[in-house]
């Protein structure tokens, strides 16, 4: 068996710690550098190549796309998928998660609890906007941003109006939330593979700082998540079409409320905060998913 993970970077913890699973369950795992490869199209054939290389077939294939490198990424992880690869996550389920709004709308028809969100783009709607989603303090988010970049939390009409005009300026499309005051200063973070929750961490915000995220030095604490936190994350992750993710929750006035959906989740933070083995899991998943893989397409 033969996979492989797309990574800009292979001395990443997530996938350094990749690798030593595969090599202990006997596994080949290749990373391969998706800016590096070339998508080549004949009229009647199709290839991957990265230099003069061409890439061997794979069992199944993990996308570990960052946000800086979308575009490029989805359109390597379509080719895979056109060629008959099976990846670990689709090209289109990485995509709706990216644009967070629109992550949001899809669980929202779904049926799973989100906060009060608003995206606008009227300069007159600014003095209503903090009212209509439950008055000051609100949180603003950019569409795209990761580990807690591009979230803000404003207390004031003045301020508010200002950030956004300024965002607005620079091309950014931002939207609002309400602020959830039952869980200030923490969230929970539930990793999904494939149809369970494999780990589940308590996220709590450093002195001064509103973001829970590990990056912006939060503290994470191993949690038995309640049946319906597990719930809520595993629907959330199944309506994106994630079969690997990191969802992140709140609580709210009436249970969980799901934050945000993350398609390439680092898990350095988990696995320290529970001591849980999340490589091993990721790596044991795709072997599934590899033996049961549909017939390559002709190439």
């Amino acid at each position: 068996m033969r996979l492989a993970v797309l990574s800009r970077n292979r001395n990443l913890h997530s996938i350094r710690r990749l690798l030593q699973e595969a090599g202990r369950l006997g596994v080949q795992l290749d990373t391969i550098n998706p800016v590096e490869c070339q998508i080549v199209v004949d009229g009647g054939s199709s290839r991957l190549m990265v230099g003069a290389q061409k890439l061997p077939d794979y069992d199944a294939v993990l996308p570990r796309i960052g946000a800086s490198i979308t575009g490029y990424g989805l359109a390597v992880v379509k080719h895979f998928e056109a060629l008959g690869t099976r990846t670990v996550n689709n090209a289109e389920a990485i995509a709706q998660s990216r644009d967070k709004f629109r992550a949001l709308q899809l669980l929202n028809e779904a049926g799973v609890r989100v906060p009060l969100t608003i995206l606008t783009r009227s300069a007159r709607s600014l003095k209503t906007i903090p009212k209509n989603s439950g008055g000051m303090p609100v949180i603003l988010k950019l569409l795209k941003g990761t580990q807690g970049v591009g979230v803000m939390l404003l207390h004031t009409q003045a301020s508010f109006q200002s950030v956004v005009e300024t965002l607005w300026e620079f091309g950014e499309d931002v939207f609002v939330q309400e602020f959830l005051k039952e869980s200030a200063g923490r969230d929970y973070r539930a990793f999904v593979v494939g149809d369970r929750v494999v780990a589940g961490m308590l996220r709590t915000a450093a002195e001064g700082e509103f973001r829970s995220n590990i990056h912006r030095g939060g503290e994470g604490t191993l949690v038995k998540l309640p049946v319906s936190y597990r719930r809520a994350a595993i629907r959330a992750a199944r309506v994106l079409g994630l079969e690997v993710a990191g969802v992140d929750l709140m609580e709210g006035k009436n249970g969980p409320v799901v934050i945000e959906v993350n398609s390439s989740p680092g898990f350095e933070g988990i696995e320290r905060a529970t001591g849980l083995n999340i490589a091993g899991q990721i790596i044991a998943h795709m072997m599934k998913l590899a033996r049961r893989r549909r017939p390559r397409a002709r190439r």
